[in-house]
């Protein structure tokens, strides 16, 4: 009976390595944040407040066939586009009261979201299209995982597609995220290494993150849109010679 016993106990737990090897390695939980987060300011300040910039973003412009694959030959990583959104429920692209709460203080009015996947990594990125520069700011702060093990997160971005593989694993190895205020948007980058299934494991993802970060590009093309318009206007209101 005990030799029974230990033969359905060794089956079970094949049955077990094979399926989290067949699905991609451990599930992550069902609220997962990164296990490091940074914040920075690219400094746009003609995309400051959202009256300079008041054309919404649209579809064509964030998810065009330049977004459907970012190759980026510096890093040597391409990122194959595999969902994305375009929403007006900004809240519907987080979880979390406080980051829901920061969002509507900051008067969120879109916000974009993508999965993307490579050889090596699974990654989602999200733009939120808010009032200003300092709204983007204090939902940034909001986004901030909580340090020590024993406090709750008030939120961060949600996985695109959970239930998919290898995005039901993002966040259950070890993830970074970064935040980068782009006068009144924000963007939100988030890595991890497909094959990765421990936190506490750290690993440089410095490269992803920057390959990802791409997703940002049709920020600069509004910023060069922007700074020609303002360029002509003066032309315009200069005095005849």
């Amino acid at each position: 009976m005990l030799l029974g016993a230990l033969g359905v106990a060794v089956v079970a737990l094949v049955v077990v390595l094979v399926l989290q090897f067949a699905t991609g390695g451990a599930d992550a939980p069902e609220n997962p944040v990164p296990a490091a987060f940074e914040i920075h300011d690219s400094g746009t300040e003609i995309l400051a407040t959202r009256e300079a910039d008041s054309r919404p973003l649209n579809k064509s412009e964030l998810f065009g066939e330049d977004a459907k694959q970012i190759d980026s030959e510096s890093q040597g990583i391409t990122f194959e586009l595999q969902s994305s959104s375009l929403s007006e429920d900004c809240a519907s692209v987080v979880w979390g009261d406080d980051v829901r709460t920061a969002l509507s203080e900051a008067d969120c009015t879109q916000a974009a979201r993508a999965g993307y996947t490579s050889d090596k990594y699974v990654g989602a990125v999200v733009m939120f299209n808010l009032r200003d520069q300092e709204a983007g700011q204090a939902v940034a702060t909001a986004l901030q995982p909580p340090k020590g093990e024993q406090a709750q997160p008030g939120g961060f971005i949600a996985v695109p597609t959970p239930e998919e593989d290898p995005f039901s694993s993002l966040g259950a190895g070890y993830s970074a995220a970064e935040a980068t205020v782009s006068g009144h948007y924000l963007t939100v980058t988030w890595v991890q290494s497909i094959d990765s299934d421990d936190p506490s494991q750290r690993e440089s993802l410095v490269s992803p993150i920057i390959a990802l970060n791409s997703f940002r590009d049709p920020l600069y093309n509004r910023v060069v849109q922007l700074e020609n318009l303002q360029e002509a206007q003066q032309q315009n209101s200069a005095p005849a010679a």
